[in-house]
């Protein structure tokens, strides 16, 4: 028997809370990793947190804060006080899908079909970029060397999730 080059599975459910700051976004981003547990990461980057918790940079001064449905209340509550009027924090759970690519065919997969080069070296566990397939956004979190979370559209998903399996049939 051999082993699967990419393992693609749809993923449960998670909250997600968009937080965008404004003001002295260095005084405002400490505030905020203490409330949410670990240190908010740089552009581009990704971060584990306390209780489950994951936190990706998607602009210069926005994160998306991914992690349990059941914290979702008590970590939104968390956030709004740490941001005060510095800022605001938006639950969009709901609002994407979460596709796991795992196995080593992982970045041969991210390449088909859209405009990204996943075989940079830089691209590897943190890391986080945000690109186009089939006209729809999509945002690649590196969790570690063998596997990449893919956020996407809920209308997207299913769409998605049938070409990666298609083509890692195919490898």
């Amino acid at each position: 028997m051999t082993e699967a080059l990419a393992v693609i599975t749809p993923l449960a459910p998670a909250a997600l809370i968009a937080v965008d700051l404004w003001g002295e976004v260095a005084s405002v981003a400490g505030r905020l990793a203490n409330a949410v547990g670990g240190d908010l990461p740089d552009l581009g980057r990704s971060a584990s947190l306390a209780g489950g918790w994951r936190s990706i940079r998607v602009e210069p001064t926005a994160w998306w804060l991914t992690g349990p449905l059941d914290q979702l209340g008590a970590t939104l509550a968390a956030v709004e006080a740490a941001l005060g009027d510095d800022g605001v924090a938006v639950d969009l759970s709901g609002g994407f899908a979460v596709i796991a690519v795992a196995g080593p065919a992982w970045r041969t997969l991210l390449m088909f079909g859209g405009v990204f080069d996943a075989e940079d070296p830089g691209f590897g566990p943190g890391a986080t970029a945000g690109t186009l397939l089939h006209h729809a956004a999509v945002r690649y979190d590196v969790i570690d060397d063998a596997r990449v979370h893919i956020h996407v559209a809920p209308s997207f998903a299913d769409d998605l999730l049938h070409a990666l399996r298609d083509a890692a049939a195919g490898l």
